[in-house]
This record gives C-alpha cells, structure tokens and sequence, in this order.
C-alpha cells in the first residue's frame, strides 16, 4: 500500500510527463494567434475535429461530456489524463469543514441582530471567502489547540475582524500599504459601536481586538523579529490568496518554527512566483518540471465561468480575445519593440467594432492611430477566425487545472518530506472563486 506521499510523488511524475509532451499547447499565447499563426501549430487530426465545432459543443468537452463527434484519440487521451491527475475542484462539503458551534446571544458572533455584522462593505466574492476561510481556519485552530492567528496580506481586514470578534481568537493582521491598515482599524471601531447597541458592556470588554501590523515579508525569518502580543507566542498563520512568492515564504516559516502550530493557505497569481517559489519539495525539484510563466498564467484562470459561457453559447464577447491578438499583428508590424504591450482591459460589447477598440487601445499606449485602410482590412480579415481563437484558447485552459495541481502538490509535498500532516481540500465555489483550494496543515499535539 503507497502512503500519501508516494501516491503523489507518482501523480505528479505522470503530471509532468503530460505537461511535457503539451508544453507546445501552453505556451501558445493568445496575444500572439496570429503573429505565430497557431491554428497551424495544432496537430493535422485536431485542426480537422475542431476546424467547423461550435465552441457550445468545445465548452460541453472541457466539462467532461465528450460529444458522439468522432474525436482524435490523442485528444482524447490527454482529457482523460488531466481529468486522472488534477485535484478536484468539486466542492463537496459546503461548510468548508466541522461546523463550529454557536455563540452564547451575548456576543458579537452570536447575536442574531449582528448576524451580517461581519460582511458590511464586503463584496460578495469576498464575502463567501471570507466566511468559509474563517470557518476552516477557526475549526483548525481548534484541532491545534491554539487560539491565535497571523493574517497575511490582510488588507481591510475582514477576514481578522470575523477570527477576532466572531470566532474569539486572537488576530493579527499583516499588511504592506499603510493606508489598508488604516482603514482595517477604522472599520474595527465601527463594528464595536454597532455591536455596542446590541450586547452588554460586559462582552464588550471582553472582545478579542484584532491587531494590525505594516509589514513587507522578503523572508519568512522577519515574523520572528515581530514583537507580537504575549497572547501570541504560539500561533497559526492564515494567507487568502497571498500573491506570488508570499504563499511559499508563509510555507517555509510553517516548517522552520515551532511556534506556527498550522497554516491554512489558499493560493494565488501562480504566474508571479520565482525560482524561490516552485519547485519547493525535493521530489520536484529532482524532475524536468519546469513551468513556463505562461503555463502558470493560464493555470489561475476562471476555467467554470468560461466553460458554462460557452455551453450557453454566450461567447459573443469572447471575441475580444480575437480583438487583441488582431491588434498584436498591428503593433508587431508598427514596431516589434510593441510585442505584448500592455493594453489595459476592453470592454467587450456589442456593438463594440474593431476599429473603436482599436483606437482605444491606442489611446491608452500614447500611439497615432494607422490611417492606412490596408491595416484594418487584413485586421478583418483574421477576425473571421475569431471562433479558431476561441478554440485554441480553450484547448489551452483544458490544461489549466492539470498545472494548478503540479504547484499545489509540490507544495503539499514539501510539507509532508518535513513529517508533517497535510491536506488540500476545495472549499470555495470556483464559480465564485476560482483558486477554491485550501492547504491545511498541522503540527501534532
């Protein structure tokens, strides 16, 4: 019998080998469509099985219902493979966890008139990761017999302020801009007087303030310098969606103090993490597994909203894919210093044409608009490829869960060649929130 970290050592060796032999696939950036010509680039059986497919049936594909159209067995093969190797994304237990009891009435958490207390100027996708995150995290403190946590990348600090006032943990808040933390403490204060109104002075003294600290992380040995509370000797770090390099440096602090007694850890913006980043486990960094940045880009898209946009048939908009990589072809030939030139995002619409979009986009990069008509008429030309884009673009997405799960395993793998325990559970709606796993893990008591 393989013990969990065999299982996925293996898991990830056949992740690999399919990345490898697809590696052509995600690195065909959309910008670039026409400039590289990748309709070309796709395999002669692919390019027939595609060529006239609606991308409604494309989208009923990646959501696993293969058509009766005869398909190239290559094709085929490799969904079943990333289907095979890629962690789930189905969230199964909507609690996020064991359901933590409830609190006495005479609480911030507890009365039934503070309910919604915690969500006010919360958006809604914030507002579901904020109370599932809160639970996980709260239900793993518990397990750890620690009742203190570290926030990173707190940001207005919702989700401290639900840990401290709701949950009763002591929570800390760290943040980099200043004016964040600012506001994070104005928004305390305004919770207070609302709860004020509503339970006695004597809970109210009793409330666990959450604390916030400025601070930019380079390197995970900093927390140790932090001159935390008394309360906070021991404690469990907590990071929504740190971006790029801090998820792994969080990771690294875990392992190497004992005072961290657990990490819940939801990743983000895979496409900024550097060579300190991924590989982390020894395992991996003994493969070929090198991830190109735009195999990582394409990993942290929103594959269920695209995917159900296309089994409706509302794809109209996603021509702008088709807009920007004609608008490439332009700027290339105007000046291939221009290549990838960051244009800021379009909005797609109806009646949007290209040429109001082109000069939008031009606007934007401080350049003169082509006058000559030649330019938009070849323009025109490429967009009557537009659903070719769109297909190539979902060939590449297909992928991208296959590649999420490369750096979530390798993460999860360097955990566990410390002895440690972990787990990687979906706990968000990927509808809603697309990076929906969470990394819990644990020292033994």
């Amino acid at each position: 019998m393989h013990s969990q970290e065999e299982t996925i050592q293996k898991s990830l060796k056949m992740s690999f080998k399919v990345i490898r032999a697809y590696d052509w696939l995600l690195d065909l950036y959309v910008l670039d469509f026409f400039v590289d010509d990748h309709w070309e680039k796709l395999p002669l059986s692919w390019r027939n099985a595609f060529y006239n497919m609606d991308p409604q049936i494309l989208g009923n594909i990646l959501d696993g219902k293969i058509p009766e159209t005869v398909l190239p067995l290559s094709f085929l093969a490799l969904m079943k493979s990333v289907k095979c190797l890629t962690l789930t994304r189905q969230v199964l237990d909507k609690s996020g966890g064991e359901k933590s009891k409830g609190s006495p009435s005479d609480t911030c958490g507890g009365h039934p008139r503070l309910a919604n207390l915690f969500l006010k100027h919360v958006k809604l996708k914030k507002r579901h990761e904020i109370s599932l995150m809160a639970e996980v995290v709260h239900n793993t403190a518990r397990q750890s017999d620690c009742n203190a946590v570290l926030d990173f990348g707190s940001g207005l600090g919702h989700l401290v302020r639900m840990l401290a006032y709701k949950y009763d943990l002591h929570a800390a808040g760290i943040e980099s801009q200043t004016q964040l933390t600012e506001e994070a403490r104005k928004l305390d204060l305004e919770l207070e007087y609302t709860a004020s109104k509503h339970i006695s002075s004597e809970s109210m003294d009793k409330l666990k303030r959450p604390t916030h600290f400025n601070l930019t992380l380079s390197s995970h040995k900093q927390l140790v310098e932090m001159a935390l509370p008394d309360c906070m000797e021991e404690y469990g770090l907590v990071g929504l969606h740190p971006c790029g390099n801090l998820g792994p440096l969080l990771l690294k602090h875990f392992i190497n103090f004992m005072k961290a007694k657990f990490i819940c850890l939801v990743g983000c913006c895979f496409m900024k993490l550097t060579p300190d980043g991924y590989p982390m486990s020894q395992y991996v960094k003994g493969l070929d597994s090198d991830l190109s940045y735009f195999s990582r880009e394409i990993s942290c898209h929103a594959i269920e909203v695209y995917c159900d946009r296309l089994k409706k048939g509302d794809y109209e908009d996603l021509k702008i894919h088709a807009y920007r990589a004609a608008l490439e072809r332009i700027l290339v030939e105007i000046d291939p210093k221009l290549k990838h030139a960051p244009v800021r995002s379009i909005k797609h619409s109806n009646n949007l044409t290209f040429e109001r979009y082109c000069s939008l986009a031009f606007e934007r990069l401080t350049l003169p608009l082509p006058k000559d008509p030649s330019v938009f008429a070849r323009a025109h030309v490429d967009l009557r490829q537009w659903r070719r884009v769109v297909i190539v673009y979902t060939l590449r997405l297909a992928l991208a869960p296959l590649v999420e799960s490369v750096i979530l395993l390798d993460r999860m793998l360097f955990v566990l060649e410390q002895g440690l325990s972990c787990e990687i559970r979906p706990v968000f709606d990927p509808k809603i929130s697309p990076r929906n796993h969470i990394m819990i893990a644990r020292r033994t008591i």
